[in-house]
């Protein structure tokens, strides 16, 4: 900040006036793109090519599928003291604010009534390049998508024959796996963890990443195809996991989006019966609806949504072998329940 008098003795010399700015409001971020996760516009502005990489790195493959106003990241980085990996973030959110602070120096302030995130970020965070997409790129993202344009849905989704199928469980279910299994038996691939419906529509039309898929390391054992494969930690603190891009498999068809006929919640644990029955509505809808942290109108968009893709009656899928269980949600696809 200049002094009174240096701003005088400036103006006295006719010099250039270098107005301070201790809040970075000023900061400049001349660097621009868009990027369409899940099909949606997302302007990045930034000073930093590393993160327009980390963006494209993200979101590599996706092309515009839906006509929205762009959603928008300001992203500021500035060197620091330190090369260490920051911790990992701390979510909070209130009313249309929602913060995700590693430290002082690392830290987004989304506000999710105007689509836009300010995010900051030192040279060390964005060196991580696992750190900075998990944590801050693609958590930004996927909170401003999830708050406006669609719906999340912790669920797998693949497609048989047209026939679209959410594969819906807890974490550790086996989501990732069976929807592979799927996948290997001719399915086409959406997504092995997160669904996103796209609102107001009546279609159940769901978007994912069909560009990657997860595993936790004992899958080696159901897929010897993983066997070898690096078993790496997202964003150094993730659970460790064997990830890779589905479009280096030659025989697995993968599709951006799918119409939703069923939803299925898995069940491999203590089966003692192979079998497909009905699951209790209202234990789907909770299950759904307790991630969710939309503005007030925009909830009430999204619990018609969750109660629409409920319409077509939940299903319980119970098995301990993929080829019992590919078969019969293939008859599923193919009959109905």
């Amino acid at each position: 900040m200049m002094t009174i008098e240096e701003i005088r003795v400036a103006c006295a010399r006719s010099e250039p006036v270098h107005l301070g700015d201790p809040a970075l409001a000023r900061f400049s971020m001349p660097l621009c793109e868009t990027f369409y996760p899940l099909g949606f516009p997302l302007q990045i502005e930034t000073n930093s090519e590393e993160v327009l990489n980390c963006a494209a790195a993200s979101w590599q493959g996706f092309v515009k599928l839906f006509d929205t106003q762009p959603l928008r990241l300001r992203i500021g980085v500035r060197t620091a003291a330190s090369s260490d990996c920051p911790p990992a973030p701390v979510c909070k959110i209130q009313q249309h604010l929602a913060t995700n602070i590693a430290d002082p120096d690392n830290f987004s302030v989304i506000d999710l009534s105007k689509g836009f995130a300010s995010i900051w970020l030192t040279q060390a965070a964005v060196a991580h390049r696992s750190y900075l997409r998990y944590f801050f790129l693609e958590s930004a993202a996927m909170c401003l998508l999830g708050t406006s344009h669609t719906t999340a849905v912790h669920a797998a989704c693949v497609e048989y024959k047209g026939c679209g199928i959410l594969l819906c469980g807890d974490s550790g279910a086996g989501k990732s796996s069976l929807s592979y299994a799927c996948a290997r038996a001719g399915w086409t691939y959406i997504t092995d963890d997160a669904s996103f419906l796209v609102n107001s529509r009546n279609d159940r039309l769901v978007v994912g990443n069909c560009n990657q898929a997860r595993f936790r390391p004992s899958a080696v054992e159901l897929f010897s195809e993983l066997t070898g494969k690096e078993i790496i930690q997202r964003a150094q603190v993730g659970k460790p996991s064997i990830e890779f891009n589905t479009q280096t498999l030659r025989d697995v068809s993968v599709s951006f989006t799918s119409h939703i006929n069923h939803v299925v919640f898995i069940n491999r644990r203590n089966v003692r019966r192979q079998e497909l029955v009905e699951f209790p509505h209202e234990v789907a809808k909770y299950s759904m609806l307790q991630v969710l942290f939309s503005l007030p109108d925009t909830m009430l968009v999204q619990i018609a949504m969750i109660e629409r893709l409920l319409d077509c009656g939940p299903l319980e899928l119970r098995y301990h072998d993929f080829t019992w269980a590919v078969e019969r949600l293939e008859h599923l696809a193919e009959r109905g329940f």
